[in-house]
């Protein structure tokens, strides 16, 4: 008897051994930090307000019949609404994605706990199916002395309280199984709404940018139009000079004056997202046929293009002397490395620094777009010495392409 009773013992110790391998192979699901459901929708809610008031800005400059260069900021803010739209949705589905895949790792994660419990209490179960022929009162009855009696009670008692454990941790993982599969199920619902949403945002933008690009275009045929244009173009070719002469001057504002001072070498290519190649380019420094309207005009720099939203990086440290919009260029930054030496990042559909800002070389200033007089995303590079736009082959180390 005292064989089976050492048995008896052997299997408990052999249970608790299980349910702590159990635990500790596999822990509670814990629930993912990042931001719920219901906060991104209600962060595409907000961006698709800015949309729609945007729109409604544009249809009152339309209105108005103001000039071509308030329409165009006007089709801008629009366009630039529905990209940040966009790039949000696309954020969300990242973001669902990746919680569906934590919730279908968590569920087979429960399922295998379950699998792992279900094991061990099968063995709990054939060992006193295999040794039944002595019951637990039977245990308690062929005690020899009260204190066999109670050595053989705490056994049983122990071996029952071990049992309740495991059912009771098979209730648990079956719940959690059950509430990770309605998760599963919610978030793949809400993936499938920002997928379709994703498309609606897609073909709008498209939209957006194919209405700009015939009204420029209609507007540039006309000979008066084309002419104002250009007029427009060089007036901010002046300004550009007359900024970059100011923050030269002793009497600007010494935080506008850059502290690190440029005195040769290579300067840093401004968009990463292309190879520093004369492929990247699709307009060089020079003559070239005008790419909205007829004729020709005089290019002040390079057009690198890039996706939506790429980054544009400071090709030197330096102090940005100017961080906005200007007729022409759209969301523009300048930057000062002194030494008569200013770069220029002009169509960005946004900026990441402001006027009076040190920046780095190779840091972010800005996000590639489409603002101003173009239609396609791209930066458009220049380099300016003592104000004057010189071709910036020299100092990228990047052949120019044909104007």
């Amino acid at each position: 008897m005292r064989k089976h009773l050492l048995k008896c013992k052997k299997a408990v110790f052999a249970i608790c051994t299980a349910i702590i391998a159990v635990s500790f192979a596999y822990p509670p699901y814990t629930a993912n930090a990042a931001k719920t459901l219901s906060q991104l929708k209600s962060e595409r809610e907000t961006l698709a307000t800015k949309t729609k008031n945007a729109k409604s800005e544009l249809q009152k400059i339309q209105s108005e019949k103001a000039d071509m260069s308030e329409q165009i900021k006007a089709m801008d803010s629009v366009i630039n609404a529905a990209q940040q739209q966009l790039q949000q949705s696309q954020a969300d589905l990242n973001e669902v994605n990746k919680r569906l895949e934590a919730s279908k790792t968590a569920l087979e994660e429960a399922k295998k706990n379950r699998e792992n419990q279900n094991e061990v209490f099968g063995k709990r179960i054939k060992y006193f199916y295999e040794h039944g022929e002595t019951g637990y009162i039977d245990i308690i009855l062929e005690a020899k002395g009260v204190s066999d009696m109670l050595l053989r009670m705490q056994y049983v008692e122990d071996i029952m309280n071990y049992d309740k454990s495991l059912l009771d941790k098979l209730k648990a993982t079956e719940d959690t199984i059950a509430k990770k599969t309605e998760e599963i199920k919610e978030e793949k619902t809400a993936a499938e709404e920002i997928v379709a949403e994703n498309q609606k945002n897609e073909q709008e933008v498209q939209a957006e940018l194919a209405n700009k690009k015939a009204k420029m275009q209609q507007y540039a045929q006309n000979e008066a139009n084309f002419k104002k244009l250009l007029a427009d173009t060089e007036q901010s070719s002046k300004n550009i000079e007359r900024l970059i002469q100011q923050s030269s001057s002793s009497s600007y504002s010494s935080k506008n004056s850059s502290s690190y001072v440029y005195t040769g070498g290579k300067l840093n290519w401004p968009v990463p997202s292309r190879a520093a190649s004369p492929s990247s380019e699709s307009s060089g420094f020079g003559y070239r046929s005008r790419p909205i309207g007829s004729g020709t005009e005089f290019h002040t720099g390079y057009d690198i293009p890039a996706s939506y939203g790429s980054a544009i990086v400071a090709a030197e440290s330096g102090t940005v002397i100017y961080a906005g919009w200007m007729n022409g260029y759209g969301n523009t930054i300048m930057i000062n490395h002194g030494g008569g030496l200013v770069t220029l990042y002009g169509h960005n559909s946004s900026l990441t620094v402001s006027k009076g800002q040190t920046v780095k070389r190779g840091q972010q200033v800005a996000r590639c777009g489409a603002t101003g007089n173009a239609t396609g995303n791209h930066c458009h590079f220049e380099v300016r010495l003592n104000g004057k736009a010189v071709s910036p082959e020299p100092y990228l180390g990047v052949k120019n392409i044909a104007g």
